[in-house]
């Protein structure tokens, strides 16, 4: 099985939870008050359905149309079957109750996505529970790419402070820089503060994978040899902790690849340390720099970086469950927020569900699948907050300004209101659709 369909399979699993989890939220909320829902839809059926069955008041089916889902409510649109019984409400439509059930009815979606986040990242936590690394323990300061260089970091940097505050958990680090307007760091015994503005964040969005930037620093060790590469046909091993080229030391990764740039197209002499033995290879090197290995990094050397586990109880884990949604929304309305700033350059990372379908693994991993589904889900709650007509945060405006005024909005206005906010959405989805496929030929 391709890749690519490991991917879209993932995908489609993930939208058709977040979708009944959402839509069942509305459903129940409806059954509560004795309101009738007509339709229980997964995805959009425009046509036709792929299979649909009544069950009592409701139709529940599958659509073909994967972009998403609805219920329709008894009493919640003015469509030809009640225009004619305007002025005859039901005691199970959605008209006939008061404005604090109506409000609750069109939350319910909202508030089960957040649930489902809540409950997903709480099992995690109790099953796995969280490995940290202490930010006192990367002892040989940081690694940088060429996009930790271009904010102004160096391979050695120690960072001492991100915004003027100490950050205890190394794994911390890359979002508060991104979060953050400043870094403090101890560059060999000087203390240097670097100013992060809007024209040094468009590095971090201006790139085709949000990748770490820094890592810490690690001692050049072999992880695994590629098989017929040339570092098998030398004689390189797992485990070789590479010392020197030539006459020059090595101490870490960093400076192992700076000296393979520098001897292309040269033969070099690689002293290696082999459990213990000094052991010599001659080797040459070719225009492409390449040898055949992957050299281990923080992750893989536990016996020099002391990692902490944290383990939850079942209780334990719920508030915690509470504060990772947190953390995640905070993260996600941090994004949207620099979309608005052009010169961050963040629009660039907005993306469709071929972006989506992207984060997910090409071989299937059920931990990193219900990370996703549980970012998704509080991500949808978030989007569905926003007050246009269509979406559920259209619907709470409405309802909130006739609790408000204690004024009914004229049921006319808000179809037509719900009707051109249909249109945007559709006009945004499809404008993102086509940005995404731009990004794929040609970004």
């Amino acid at each position: 099985m391709s890749s690519i369909l490991i991917r879209s399979i993932q995908l489609l699993l993930s939208i058709s939870i977040l979708v009944i989890i959402h839509e069942l939220g509305h459903f129940i909320i409806a059954q509560i008050f004795k309101v009738r829902v007509e339709r229980f839809f997964l995805f959009f059926d425009p046509w036709f359905s792929i299979l649909k069955k009544k069950i009592g008041h409701t139709i529940y089916g599958i659509g073909w149309l994967p972009l998403g889902g609805y219920v329709k409510i008894s009493g919640m649109i003015m469509d030809d079957k009640n225009i004619s019984s305007k002025n005859t409400i039901n005691n199970w439509e959605f008209r006939s109750k008061s404005a604090i059930k109506r409000l609750l009815i069109i939350s319910g979606g909202i508030f089960f996505n957040i649930l489902l986040s809540i409950l997903i990242f709480t099992f995690l936590l109790f099953k796995y529970g969280e490995t940290y690394l202490p930010t006192k323990n990367v002892k040989y300061g940081i690694e940088v790419d060429a996009l930790g260089e271009k904010i102004g970091l160096k391979n050695g940097d120690k960072i001492l402070f991100v915004n003027g505050k100490y950050i205890p958990y190394f794994n911390d680090i890359p979002k508060e820089i991104i979060l953050g307007n400043s870094i403090t760091v101890d560059r060999m015994g000087n203390i240097i503060k670097l100013s992060l503005n809007n024209n040094k964040k468009k590095f971090f969005f201006d790139r085709k994978e949000l990748n770490f930037f820094i890592q810490p620093r690690v001692p050049p060790i072999i992880n695994y040899v590629i098989k017929n590469s040339k570092a098998e046909k030398y004689g390189l091993r797992n485990n070789d902790e590479i010392l020197a080229i030539n006459s020059e030391f090595i101490l870490f990764s960093d400076q192992f690849k700076d000296l393979l740039s520098k001897y292309k197209n040269e033969n070099i002499l690689m002293s290696i340390n082999r459990n213990g033995k000094l052991i010599q290879k001659e080797i040459f090197l070719d225009s492409k720099e390449v040898l055949g290995i992957y050299l281990k990094n923080f992750i893989d050397l536990d016996q020099i970086f002391l990692f902490e586990k944290k383990n939850y109880s079942f209780f334990e884990s719920i508030p915690h469950g509470i504060k990772k949604t947190w953390n995640v929304l905070k993260n996600q309305i941090f994004f949207l927020k620099n979309v608005f700033h052009i010169e961050t350059k963040a629009y660039k990372q907005i993306g469709s569900f071929f972006s989506i379908a992207k984060e997910f693994p090409s071989k299937w991993n059920w931990d990193i699948f219900w990370t996703l589904t549980a970012t998704l889900s509080i991500w949808l709650a978030f989007l569905n907050l926003f007050p246009i007509p269509s979406l559920d945060g259209g619907y709470i405006l409405f309802i909130m300004i006739e609790m408000i005024t204690r004024k009914k909005i004229n049921e006319e206005i808000m179809e037509r209101c719900t009707i051109c906010g249909f249109i945007i959405i559709s006009l945004i989805m499809m404008f993102i659709i086509i940005w995404d496929i731009f990004k794929v030929f040609f970004y």
